[in-house]
Formats: C-alpha cells, sequence, structure tokens
C-alpha cells in the first residue's frame, strides 16, 4: 500500500528570501545604514486598522464646502 504524507495547507503566502532582500533594501534605504532582519511574518486582516481610520477622518475633515447665497 502507496501511503503518501501530505502537508497541511497553508493559506498564508509564503515570504520569500527576495521579499526579505527588497524589504531590506527599502529599509537601509530609509534608515541610511544596513539592516537585518530576524523575523517576519504576515499579519491577518483584522478589520480597518485606526491609521486607516485617522486617514480619512483627516481627508475629509480638509473637504470644506462653501455655501454661497
Amino acid at each position: 500500500m502507496d501511503t503518501t504524507i501530505s502537508e497541511p495547507i497553508n493559506s498564508e503566502p509564503e515570504i520569500t528570501p527576495e521579499l526579505l532582500v527588497i524589504m531590506s533594501a527599502a529599509i537601509a534605504a530609509y534608515l541610511g545604514k544596513n539592516v537585518r532582519i530576524c523575523r517576519a511574518r504576515f499579519i491577518s486582516n483584522q478589520g480597518p486598522s485606526s491609521w486607516s481610520q485617522q486617514g480619512r477622518v483627516s481627508i475629509q475633515s480638509s473637504h470644506t464646502f462653501s455655501t454661497t447665497k
């Protein structure tokens, strides 16, 4: 009997070495010094963040309506 062991299905995208190099280069360009990424993981979608909500509030409050009669 041939039995195969299947790996569990992982629905999370994989962080590839190429992606780590790109992230490291972007951070190094921003900070101006070399960095080493020790650990990286994807954050699950937990709904709208407070940053995005505050950004929307800021943009919407910048719209001024003029009421000329």
